[in-house]
């Protein structure tokens, strides 16, 4: 199909009286020729916040004194609250397994969880590692890569063993968080662990006829599903392929079975079952997975957002074929193998299908649902997916099922602190195909957060921001007033509504990510990420947290506690 049928089809310029018609109730005042894919950022500079709360507003007071931002080499809270270190780099979950680096996404999942428990001082902590770093792991440096040095398989192999998914239980003892040895739970799933294939692609020529993949990696975020099993995102899956622009992993250097498209997946484990297999469910597409929020539709439907964690790309969701079933675990094993893909069109709040047999665009422009599903960025826009300024982290509000969004940064359209963006779907229904828009928060000066990334909600409804800006930018130029990568607390109702409160400030050139809280709320466990990333000397790191003296930084997992019951 030819560039200008395309625009016809899909881009379409729009008057003015058309865009509003179109933009349904809460449509703002728009310019008058916005045209996508290049539009969005009109629409997130015009979109003012104007949707009512599902729920009644409540007043939502600040459990804590705020904090000022830092650029000190620590994990600063506010007054009456203490963090415990549960893992760090350098220790293990079992006698021969090492705990992974660069831990991101936290889930808790209380030991009595298939029992209907809600024990909030002894669970599972399920961490994903996103990627290791060769200059910590193997004293690999960038000149090393300039000139010439080429990892060695064992080099290799210990940067694998440090990526993917750790399971491993924790107690609460004496009002204390400690990591606790069980064979029974504890166990790592990394880029060397077998991973079945399944869903739509599985086994087809573009997954090159395969039903298993070697590892997962690239673990972002991730979910917990109402059955019980945990959701992780293979996010940025590209760093790890050979190429001359990224250096830090190379990994098919000495993998030569490594294909590419067995990764940028969402993988689901079981945590509680220590012998069962993950799996890649193919179903929901492939692209930079940040995480996964699961909402049942008022028909009892699992329904699935997703963001693809790049400049430009989109918002997603997948409703299942087959029935949410809470009284049968077994039932809902692989409810996320069938279903229908959709992407997120906010110029026309509505949901397009991506389905290769229902939609003509895609058939002129792929193979099958399989390559749709593969190459699911490049279908999307297609279908009249709007593309986005970085959508990472989705979650839903458990006050009134409202989804929120973080929408990080696109410098290229000059969006340089990002927002936080609210969907109500038609009639509060996840499965609705048609939903209204609020931009709820803008990160910048005003505001005092910038690049918002993870996000999780409290026992109030209280929605908690940690931030992500690069290390590259953090403490320089535009970004210089936000300091160092924070978490802060932004109620979204009462009086106190969209405003941000400073909670936690990390170590240099960290990100603060993860961020669960236990079910009665009294503890939140959050990752320190990537603490000296900047480092280019190993025996001069920009970073000694947690250790300090001439130790090396280490990220970890941490409980904060404090809060009130």
């Amino acid at each position: 199909m030819n560039e200008n049928n395309l625009d016809k089809l899909i881009y379409k310029k729009l008057s003015r009286r058309e865009l509003l018609k179109s933009s349904g109730r809460t449509a703002a005042v728009l310019a008058a020729c916005a045209v996508f894919p290049s539009g969005f950022i009109e629409l997130l500079n015009n979109r003012k916040g104007s949707l009512k709360a599902v729920s009644p507003d409540k007043y939502s007071p600040i459990p804590f004194k705020p904090i000022l931002p830092s650029t000190e080499d620590k994990l600063i809270l506010p007054e009456g609250f203490e963090y415990t270190i549960i893992r760090k780099w350098g220790d293990n979950i079992s006698d021969d397994t090492p705990y992974g680096f660069n831990n991101d996404y936290v889930a808790y999942m209380q030991i009595d969880y298939h029992t209907g428990g809600n024990n909030s001082e002894d669970g599972l902590l399920i961490v994903n590692h996103e990627y290791p770093s060769p200059l910590f792991i193997n004293k690999y440096s960038d000149e090393d890569f300039k000139n010439g040095r080429i990892k060695t398989k064992e080099e290799t192999d210990r940067e694998r063993k440090f990526t993917g998914i750790n399971i491993f239980r924790v107690k609460k003892i004496d009002g204390k968080w400690e990591f606790t040895e069980d064979i029974n739970f504890n166990r790592s799933i990394n880029a060397m662990t077998p991973i079945k294939l399944s869903g739509k692609a599985a086994g087809a020529e573009e997954l090159k006829f395969k039903d298993y993949a070697d590892g997962t990696l690239a673990n972002c975020s991730g979910g917990i599903t109402p059955w019980g099993t945990v959701l992780s995102g293979e996010e940025n899956f590209q760093d790890h392929y050979s190429s001359d622009n990224v250096w830090e992993y190379r990994w098919n250097d000495t993998n030569k079975d490594f294909i590419n498209e067995h990764y940028g997946w969402v993988v689901e484990v079981d945590p509680f079952d220590k012998n069962s297999i993950p799996k890649k469910r193919t179903s929901l597409g492939r692209f930079r997975h940040e995480n996964v929020a699961i909402g049942i539709s008022k028909r009892g439907k699992a329904v699935a957002y997703m963001g693809d964690d790049k400049v430009n790309e989109c918002v997603y969701k997948f409703i299942t074929k087959n029935n949410y079933d809470p009284k049968d675990k077994k039932k809902n094993e692989d409810i996320l193998d069938e279903g229908d893909l959709y992407v997120a069109d906010f110029l026309n709040n509505k949901w397009q299908l991506l389905d290769f047999e229902k939609r003509e665009v895609l058939k002129n422009n792929f193979r099958s649902q399989a390559d749709v599903l593969v190459n699911c960025d490049k279908a999307s826009k297609l279908a009249g997916g709007t593309e986005c300024n970085r959508p990472e982290d989705i979650e839903i509000n458990p006050a009134d099922n409202s989804v929120f969004i973080s929408f990080t940064n696109n410098s290229g359209k000059e969006d340089y602190f990002g927002s936080i963006v609210r969907i109500v779907e038609n009639e509060n229904d996840f499965e609705s195909l048609n939903f209204e828009w609020e931009v709820f928060a803008k990160g910048g000066a005003d505001s005092g957060f910038s690049c918002p990334d993870n996000l999780t909600f409290d026992n109030d409804g209280n929605l908690w921001v940690l931030c992500d800006i690069s290390t590259s930018k953090i403490n320089k130029d535009r970004q210089k007033p936000f300091k160092n990568n924070s978490l802060f607390m932004i109620p979204v109702s009462g009086e106190n509504k969209g405003r941000a409160f400073l909670f936690a400030s990390g170590p240099v050139e960290c990100e603060l990510c993860g961020g669960t809280f236990t079910p009665d709320g009294s503890t939140m466990f959050i990752s320190v990420q990537h603490p000296g990333e900047g480092t280019v000397d190993y025996d001069n790191p920009t970073s000694r947290w947690p250790m300090y003296g001439d130790d090396i930084p280490r990220p970890a997992v941490v409980a904060v506690t404090g809060f009130k019951k």
